[in-house]
């Protein structure tokens, strides 16, 4: 078999840090054919061939119940022509067996049901279950393959959903990619207040205290799609059933020195000044665009809206009231002002809305504010 050879960043990037790679994805179908457009002279001719078709990197191959109490819709992704055909061979022995394992499940959940509706009289309705997956990267872009499967099965109660990603460089020798392979050692901390700060713009969706968000796992679930790797939870793991599966979206770094160390944003001094409520004001767009967030100016309603994944918030020129998604505004002490064609809002938003770290050099008036401190 022919070893396919990846010059991209990631690549580069992780064969540099001596890094391992198998990734994770989310899923909504399957990737199309790529047409590589090789135009060759035929010998003696002078003609054109014809472009040439690769071959998809996945094929896909269903599963049926014998269980006429379960209506089954098993749909699994089977790789081919993978440079590293050991990991391949295993990684399509793990997918069915864990797809076998779920049917057996509820094939036999399925028949006791129905055997215990005929013992008491009652109506049974058919069980439910679903599996299906997407490739959300086939390693054309950016080196990295990755896989989400979604099963979804139905029985008397509510739907239990379970989401398994797989992720994975495909190279001579597959290697397995961590979310430290992505973000850095410090992963953890950018992470946690990524999805914190998230979370706190629409609390009602999620557990509260010990039950829940407590921080990123080692083993954290995640896959990753256009630039972002999305962090996977499981069903009830931090949220209540009716939120399902929750996934947070992070921007990936762009830069190498971002991938080993936090993603800061600095402000020197002279960048930031004493207001008149004797607040250190800020700069709100140079700050926050250093940690990848949109920052958005609204000239008829002066006001600025900022983004950043499922996080949101807005605020207004002489207006002091502040808030993060549907939490009730607060008051700093100071409203954002407009200065030399900049907006300027208190330090404290940054630190006590966005829920950013936010440290100061008093000796050279530097302010580092990052997503997660060092």
């Amino acid at each position: 078999m022919k070893t396919m050879q990846h010059t991209t960043k990631w690549t580069k990037t992780l064969v540099a840090a001596g890094l391992a790679g198998i990734l994770m994805v989310s899923a909504s179908g399957l990737p199309s054919a790529h047409v590589h457009a090789q135009a060759k002279a035929a010998s003696g001719n002078g003609r054109i061939t014809a472009p040439a078709l690769a071959a998809p990197l996945v094929t896909s191959k269903t599963l049926q119940s014998t269980e006429k109490w379960l209506e089954a819709d098993i749909t699994i992704p089977v790789f081919q022509g993978l440079s590293d055909a050991k990991y391949q061979d295993q990684l399509n022995d793990i997918i069915e067996s864990h797809a076998f394992k779920d049917l057996a499940k509820w094939e036999q959940e399925a028949a006791a049901s129905a055997a215990l509706a005929q013992k008491n009289g009652y109506a049974m309705h058919p069980y439910q279950l679903l599996i299906q997956y997407e490739l959300t990267s086939d390693g054309s872009d950016n080196g990295l393959v990755s896989l989400k499967i979604t099963t979804e099965g139905t029985g008397m109660n509510n739907p239990d959903t379970r989401i398994d990603t797989y992720n994975f460089t495909n190279e001579a020798e597959a290697k397995r990619v961590t979310l430290a392979d992505l973000f850095g050692s410090k992963y953890p901390s950018i992470l946690d207040a990524y999805i914190k700060s998230a979370i706190a713009a629409d609390q009602e969706r999620y557990f509260e205290g010990e039950d829940g968000f407590q921080g990123v796992d080692p083993e954290q679930s995640f896959y990753v799609k256009d630039g972002k790797a999305y962090i996977v939870f499981q069903e009830y793991s931090i949220a209540p059933g009716s939120t399902g599966t929750p996934e947070f979206a992070v921007k990936l770094p762009d830069r190498k020195e971002e991938v080993h160390g936090a993603v800061q944003s600095i402000i020197p001094s002279g960048k930031h000044y004493i207001g008149k409520d004797g607040k250190i004001m800020v700069p709100l767009a140079s700050a926050l665009r250093q940690l990848q967030f949109d920052v958005a100016w609204n000239g008829k309603r002066k006001a600025a809206d900022i983004s950043k994944g499922a996080l949101w918030s807005s605020i207004s020129l002489n207006k002091d009231s502040y808030f993060l998604g549907k939490k009730a505004p607060r008051k700093l002490g100071a409203a954002p002002e407009m200065r030399n064609g900049h907006v300027y809002v208190p330090l404290e938003f940054l630190s006590d809305i966005l829920n950013l770290k936010v440290s100061q050099d008093n000796k050279n008036g530097q302010i580092t504010i990052s997503v997660a401190g060092k």
